[in-house]
């Protein structure tokens, strides 16, 4: 990373494509911080911002907070201290009008923006949602065609009998997730792809296999796929 220059990378990836671990791992191994408008929300909902209760209100109701209120609350998080060396950005952009507005805030910062698409079969992400599974008890989580328990039906952590689905991963669910998320992402990525930032890793691979593939694209901006 060039002195005085902030890094900043846009994590894009399906539902079960690892973006949420992988962001973590990033801000772990670049010692910069992970924003996801989810955590920003939830902490909004938590304390006793003047947004707050209009936050509270909408998340309850079942509807999707507005983009006014997004680039609100965005805008004062890249704002702080430490998102001057760089930061990750999770789940966000997810369409033009926020790319737009990313680029915005960004204008008056010197930095070097990196996009990277996390890429993983549509067969492979069915069966890491779909396959999802939680012990009720201590709510580790296991996968059924990735990841059982080392004996059946027993959790390996806490040795409970009880494990749950979650409603929304049933696999007619999860399509329908997927659809939405291609149709919303698919000009995202070519608004990137005009601006040649983007960098594919493929995402069906080991974890840390992936995370170097990541590092790679942000330092040198080479595409992993292969």
């Amino acid at each position: 990373m060039r002195d005085g220059e902030a890094v900043i990378v846009i994590l894009i990836g399906a539902p079960g494509s690892g973006k949420g671990t992988q962001s973590r791992k990033l801000s772990m191994s670049l010692s910069m911080p992970k924003i996801s408008t989810g955590d920003i929300l939830r902490s909004y909902t938590l304390s006793n911002h003047p947004l707050s209760d209009k936050i509270n209100s909408i998340i309850a109701s079942g509807s999707l907070v507005p983009d006014d209120i997004l680039f609100s609350v965005i805008s004062e998080r890249l704002s702080s201290p430490d998102c001057d060396r760089g930061f990750i950005l999770d789940g966000y952009p997810r369409n033009i009008q926020q790319a737009t507005f990313l680029d915005s805030v960004l204008s008056q910062r010197k930095h070097r923006l990196v996009v990277v698409e996390i890429v993983v079969p549509e067969d492979v992400l069915i069966k890491r949602i779909a396959g999802r599974f939680s012990c009720k008890s201590c709510g580790t989580i296991y996968n059924q065609y990735f990841s059982k328990p080392k004996q059946a039906g027993i959790c390996d952590q806490c040795g409970s009998s009880e494990f749950y689905y979650r409603v929304d991963d049933k696999e007619s669910v999860v399509m329908e997730r997927l659809r939405a998320y291609q149709l919303q992402t698919l000009p995202l990525i070519e608004f990137y792809n005009q601006r040649n930032l983007v960098c594919k890793v493929n995402g069906d691979k080991s974890s840390d296999e992936v995370h170097e593939d990541l590092l790679s694209c942000i330092f040198d901006k080479t595409p992993k796929i292969s």
